[in-house]
């Protein structure tokens, strides 16, 4: 059996662009993580003639940066975060929070693909992309918290105060961002287990 969802050619192509950006943003955040290691938070910098460098110290939480109060702390901050095996840290860090915001473009971005797409089956193609795209969600909203905690750790020796170690846990943002996750997996699967039971009434018929 062949399920009937069409899109009229105009919404199937705004679906094919959009999810052609979607993938486009995929790309970039897998990319960003990669950057951010090699040259940490680029900036031009046209104090004293114009040239581009670096500023790690955006890379910190809020209270912390506000210890970098001068010259001296920025240079020891900068030093510190120029070690290869930090850059090597930062890039992992990076990753737990870049992967899986990366693999829900990327989920998203190749259902809309197929939503906008020529043939039969579109939305059952399209559903187990949502489903890994939502599965990812939950996995980013416990992945950013943790990415956050453990970049203030790892840059912590290169700070004023000195290695610590550092937690962070907004009980609200993660449980929102894990309630809209759940959602759009639950939806997903309430959609598939439709089609799944339209296809076997249709057989039975």
């Amino acid at each position: 059996m062949s399920d009937t969802y069409r899109l009229p050619l105009r919404k199937a192509r705004l679906c094919r662009i959009a999810g052609a950006a979607f993938l486009f943003l995929a790309a970039c955040t897998a990319i960003e993580a990669a950057i951010l290691a090699a040259w940490p938070v680029p900036a031009f910098d046209c104090k004293g003639g114009c040239s581009w460098k670096t500023r790690p110290a955006q890379l910190l939480d809020d209270d912390e940066r506000a210890t970098i109060t001068g010259p001296a702390e920025e240079q020891a901050l900068a030093a510190y975060v120029a070690r290869p095996i930090v850059r090597v840290g930062i890039f992992g860090v990076k990753m737990i929070h870049s992967a899986p915001f990366a693999i829900l473009l990327f989920g998203v971005g190749t259902a809309l693909r197929h939503l906008g797409g020529r043939g039969d089956n579109q939305l059952e193609r399209a559903l187990p992309w949502l489903r890994r795209a939502s599965l990812a969600a939950i996995v980013w909203a416990v992945a950013q918290p943790v990415s956050n905690s453990l970049m203030a750790s790892l840059l912590s020796p290169g700070t004023p105060a000195g290695p610590y170690w550092y937690i962070e846990f907004d009980l609200v943002d993660i449980l929102t961002a894990l309630m809209m996750a759940i959602a759009a997996y639950a939806t997903v699967w309430a959609l598939e287990g439709g089609l799944r039971a339209q296809r076997e009434l249709a057989d039975f018929v």
